[in-house]
């Protein structure tokens, strides 16, 4: 059997691609040369997996690679293969597909095109545009579906030495629902595949319970100054508020889909044990970035809200991990809205992003929740202040000489 897997990153080696191999396929990677090189050099990689407590690591021999601008060369090997997996990121499957779509025509076999990407609609998305290329009779052969990962690969390593093969850090998780009626019968055998019959709702199900939960915790712990995510989930205010925040979105997921989608107390709390695997290294910066795409409508804040709200259930705890996102650095980069920027013209930015980006309407309950929520932080953020405490809005020290040092007003 023969994958190619386009997009040599952490997903596409640390998850696609050890699963494919522990299957028994014969692996390609494509990529840009400087992604590619390591494994042209090396023939293999590392992936080494923990869960905090255990360590176990397995080699991907055998593997070989093609730079992406070798067209033809990638176009064959997709041709020939049985699967083809992308790993590069919703936004570049535009880029990708002209030579998917070259690649499939030119196959005698029928192919499933699995898309580990974080989108809802990648598969469907990914089926369009190669029919867009060669038509929808030529791309109507071949399987198209998204994959819902339940892996974290917090880490790419680059070889110590030339020649010595890029080392994965991950969690253990192997299981990645498809949607079962978008890819063809009989289904590909890889490890770890699960085909469900409502895909969005197992894609929803990951989104508001793991996503939620895990963005709240880097922007609520960047307010707190933790750097690191197992750090901050351990601090026990924010793991109680992103516990409120991942139940809000649970009963969003129940109202909308039935209790085995949103899951109990129990599956909460393994979400939370997740965040504090320190084995990972896992960074507030990494989990927090990309602050515009994670309070889209949809998203794992909004969208998660949104659903809490047609519950019957106020969103709080997403509101203040919504207001606390829209406070965070992103590296060099300046927050979304930054601090000082007045009452009046910082509460009409928010309103505008939260309409932009989120299509919240500005006089809805949820942007006057969020609003609400940024306001109370606004009162004491200072570029390098840390927060004390959230739930009293407690700072490290104020500016102001005529207030209490620290004390927002509640």
């Amino acid at each position: 059997m023969k994958a190619v897997v386009i997009g040599p990153g952490r997903v596409g080696l640390g998850f696609a691609g050890h699963l494919l191999h522990r299957s028994g396929y014969q692996i390609c990677f494509v990529g840009r040369r400087r992604a590619v090189a390591p494994l042209m050099a090396a023939g293999e990689y590392v992936v080494r997996l923990t869960d905090g407590h255990r360590l176990h690591e397995d080699r991907v021999s055998g593997v070989s690679a093609i730079d992406i601008s070798c067209s033809s060369e990638v176009e064959q090997a997709i041709a020939d293969a049985d699967v083809v997996c992308t790993a590069v990121g919703p936004r570049a499957l535009d880029s990708v597909a002209p030579l998917l779509a070259r690649g499939l025509s030119a196959a005698k076999q029928q192919v499933n095109v699995i898309a580990f990407e974080n989108a809802e609609d990648a598969g469907r998305r990914l089926r369009r545009l190669v029919a867009e290329q060669v038509g929808f009779e030529h791309a109507g052969r071949h399987g198209f579906s998204g994959a819902v990962v339940s892996r974290v690969v917090a880490h790419r390593l680059p070889p110590e030495r030339p020649g010595d093969p890029l080392v994965l850090i991950g969690e253990p998780h192997t299981e990645f629902a498809v949607d079962a009626a978008a890819l063809n019968h009989p289904l590909p055998r890889i490890e770890g595949l699960v085909a469900v019959d409502d895909f969005t709702a197992f894609y929803r199900r990951k989104l508001y319970r793991y996503s939620a939960g895990h963005a709240a915790t880097a922007y609520l712990g960047q307010l707190k100054g933790y750097r690191y995510l197992h750090a901050a989930i351990r601090d026990p205010e924010i793991a109680q508020l992103v516990r409120a925040a991942v139940r809000e979105g649970q009963a969003g997921l129940r109202a909308a889909y039935g209790p085995h989608v949103a899951g109990d107390d129990a599956e909460v709390e393994a979400i939370i044990d997740r965040f504090g695997n320190a084995e990972l290294g896992d960074t507030v910066a990494r989990v927090g970035r990309d602050v515009p795409r994670k309070l889209g409508p949809s998203d794992r804040l909004l969208g998660a809200a949104r659903l809490a709200e047609h519950a019957g259930v106020a969103p709080v705890r997403l509101a203040q991990a919504a207001a606390a996102a829209l406070c965070f650095k992103d590296g060099g980069d300046p927050p979304v809205v930054a601090p000082r920027e007045g009452t009046a013209s910082g509460r009409s930015r928010v309103a505008r992003l939260l309409s932009g980006i989120g299509h919240l309407p500005p006089t809805s309950p949820l942007a006057r929740l969020i609003q609400n929520e940024w306001q109370g932080l606004m009162d004491g953020w200072e570029d390098g202040n840390l927060m004390l405490s959230l739930e009293d809005r407690l700072w490290a020290w104020s500016s102001n000489s005529h207030a209490p040092a620290g004390r927002l007003a509640s």
